[in-house]
């Protein structure tokens, strides 16, 4: 069965305790990945200037540009509260829709990164490319599980949609 869902109790899936489960790990993700948004989107649009010196490696890139940066943080403070009400509201398509969003930019940023290491260090260069990688893994994971997630869905229609 596809559509909307909710795991807050409104629907009773077939096997309570996998879903409490999934339930858990799911609304822990997206409140991770709305936190984590949040405080670089926060610094970035309240701070440009600052996230600019001081975050790490962003300095390597073109020089400074404080509408860029400030834009770039307020689009991640949109996508902050999308994940965050996904996370309170555990709907599939609210949840679909958010990871689906996150996974496009979190996809983009971590291939322009790893197709533009010239200028850094090894060291630099493996944890950008390890910490955005994690953001990208996390992403698709959690879209698993809410496919996981969705009552109704039997194991062969999971694999056949």
């Amino acid at each position: 069965m596809r559509g909307p869902w909710r795991l807050d109790g409104m629907t009773t899936p077939s096997s309570g305790a996998s879903v409490l489960a999934k339930r858990k790990w799911l609304r822990g993700g997206l409140f991770t990945l709305s936190g984590l948004q949040t405080l670089v989107s926060v610094w970035q649009y309240a701070f440009p200037r600052s996230f600019y010196d001081d975050f790490p490696t962003v300095q390597l890139d073109p020089p400074y540009n404080e509408h860029l940066v400030s834009d770039v943080g307020g689009l991640g403070l949109a996508l902050a509260a999308v994940l965050f009400l996904a996370a309170r509201a555990l709907q599939h398509t609210v949840v679909t829709a958010a990871l689906t969003g996150y996974l496009v930019y979190a996809g983009a940023h971590f291939l322009y990164h790893v197709t533009h290491f010239a200028h850094f260090s090894p060291e630099a260069a493996l944890g950008v490319g390890t910490g955005l990688g994690v953001e990208v893994v996390l992403a698709i994971s959690l879209l698993y599980l809410a496919r996981q997630a969705e009552p109704g869905a039997t194991a062969s229609a999971r694999r056949s949609a």
